[in-house]
């Protein structure tokens, strides 16, 4: 934890490790359990890194404060075990005001339902954003409890998050019963066919700078990224990785955009990452997705 609250102030950012694998059914078949073990991979690598971060002259990154949220034991993969998950989050987050801004770094997309209530809980429900980046609308009802391909449908149907406050980049495959959710509640999307160009997508699109003015009005945005967002070839390393997608240059413009366009970011996660297991990556020497999550936290963080 934070050690006082002058510590927190001093920074823009802090990165809070969430590692929790769970989130899944029989019904789905990507399982992302090895995700729980992506926030120490991303951290590993961050920190190894910096000395390349120090050579360009940027040395604030060294002062980003890191904490991880220990679930212990007992969190398991059911409704139970996500309960009780959901409830250290909140917990951890009680009374820290958000002072600074949080980077989460999952884990299963599960942790999203849990960190954006964190989120909405300090700035109001009608007052927080909702920006997804993902191949999938993760509005499936496979589950009575928020998994990874139900969670959003989980937000928007229990009122977590206002519908018109919700925005989803990057979409590719999508479920019958998804597109009729998202048609009913009319919530604004775009697929990847529609990114023209998407080095200037927040600024040269005019129906996305309109919705940009919109979210820059509420007090607060969350910006949720699913590293599957990225083409497969960039991100092999995730439960369910989709070609087409956005390639790792690309993710980051866009990324850098956003914060951009959104002067009240105030909180993100990065979820879905799946790290080499030791062996494979004594073979490969190079773990692409891992890789790619650690540019996204410096863009965010900087």
């Amino acid at each position: 934890m934070l050690n006082t609250e002058a510590e927190i102030a001093k920074q823009d950012w802090i990165v809070i490790q969430v590692p929790y694998g769970g989130g899944y059914c029989s019904l789905n078949i990507a399982k992302p359990k090895n995700a729980r073990k992506a926030p120490q991979a991303l951290k590993n690598e961050f920190m190894r890194q910096r000395v390349f971060m120090a050579d360009n002259g940027i040395s604030s990154w060294d002062d980003i404060p890191w904490y991880e949220i220990d679930f212990g034991f007992g969190h398991q993969n059911s409704a139970d075990g996500w309960g009780k998950m959901h409830k250290s989050i909140l917990s951890y987050l009680k009374g820290w005001g958000f002072d600074t801004n949080i980077l989460f770094l999952g884990g299963s997309h599960s942790i999203t339902a849990s960190t954006y209530i964190g989120t909405s809980q300090t700035f109001g429900r009608q007052q927080t954003g909702l920006v997804v980046l993902d191949a999938h609308p993760d509005c499936c009802s496979k589950a009575d409890w928020p998994i990874h391909s139900d969670w959003l449908h989980w937000l928007i149907e229990d009122e977590y998050v206002l519908p018109e406050n919700v925005l989803i980049l990057g979409l590719r495959q999508m479920e019958k019963s998804e597109k009729e959710f998202l048609d009913k509640f009319n919530i604004k999307y775009y697929r990847m066919g529609a990114i023209k160009d998407p080095g200037g997508f927040t600024m040269n699109d005019f129906s996305v700078i309109r919705i940009l003015e919109k979210f820059r009005k509420l007090e607060a945005t969350y910006l949720s990224i699913d590293i599957d967002v990225a083409s497969g070839a960039y991100a092999p390393g995730t439960g369910c990785p989709s070609p087409g997608g956005f390639t790792d240059t690309e993710l980051v413009s866009l990324v850098k955009q956003l914060k951009i366009g959104l002067p009240n970011l105030r909180a993100a996660d990065i979820v879905e990452i799946s790290p080499l297991n030791w062996w494979r990556k004594r073979i490969l020497r190079y773990d692409p997705t891992v890789d790619l999550g650690v540019k996204l936290i410096k863009e965010i963080i900087s």
